[in-house]
């Protein structure tokens, strides 16, 4: 399958002053494109697919394909934004593969992360049900190997080097969109004062702390 798309509450907080931006999970290049679209600056992608890695260097400066897994980033060079949107779950070793990114920040570079809340209300109403099934795509996508919810996510980020300077909860309340002007407000406060129910998806900015 080749992943393509844009993920509008996270590329919202990629710096616009960013001028090397790498790209984790880079998919068919759709991001890059959009970033390299809005502002001046050089997109690096990573991808275990080389059909994606294919079409994403139509769009990138660059795309590498490999195993996060084994893959050692270091010769990559500093970025100003690292993004890993919706890749870590995928990884048996997440805390490994960000502390391995460490030393790929510039001295103002920031990492912009994304994760699946599996404990969204939605999914919780499945468990209740006694139902633990896998899907293609979505929370509980088969390829997932790791799931997070409010704490835990942000727990990978510090437990691994990094500082969150900033952590929402993107998604909203159930029937939201029957309250007309009300919607956006209504979702604002509910993801802010219970996160880990009706957030989709977690979204974190954060920078390393400490030597690399």
């Amino acid at each position: 399958m080749i992943y393509g798309s844009v993920n509008p509450p996270l590329f919202q907080r990629i710096p616009r002053s960013a001028r090397r931006v790498l790209d984790v999970g880079c998919g068919d290049g759709t991001l890059g494109r959009a970033i390299k679209a809005e502002w001046p600056a050089t997109v690096i992608g990573i991808t275990h697919s080389a059909e994606e890695a294919s079409r994403g260097r139509t769009f990138l400066d660059e795309v590498v394909v490999a195993d996060l897994e084994s893959y050692d980033p270091a010769p990559l060079g500093q970025f100003d934004a690292v993004i890993c949107s919706h890749v870590l779950e995928h990884l048996s070793q997440p805390g490994r593969w960000l502390q391995s990114l460490r030393g790929n920040f510039s001295p103002e570079g920031r990492l912009i992360v994304a994760l699946p809340n599996v404990l969204f209300w939605r999914q919780r109403l499945e468990f209740l049900r006694g139902r633990f099934r896998y899907t293609q795509g979505g929370l509980m996508d088969s390829t997932h190997l790791q799931f997070f919810d409010w704490d835990t996510a942000a727990e990978l980020l510090q437990a691994n080097g990094y500082e969150v300077l900033e952590r929402v909860a993107d998604g909203g309340f159930p029937g939201s969109r029957f309250l007309g002007p009300l919607r956006n407000p209504v979702n604002r406060w509910t993801t802010r004062v219970r996160p880990g129910v009706f957030g989709f998806q977690f979204l974190f900015v954060a920078r390393p702390y400490g030597p690399a």
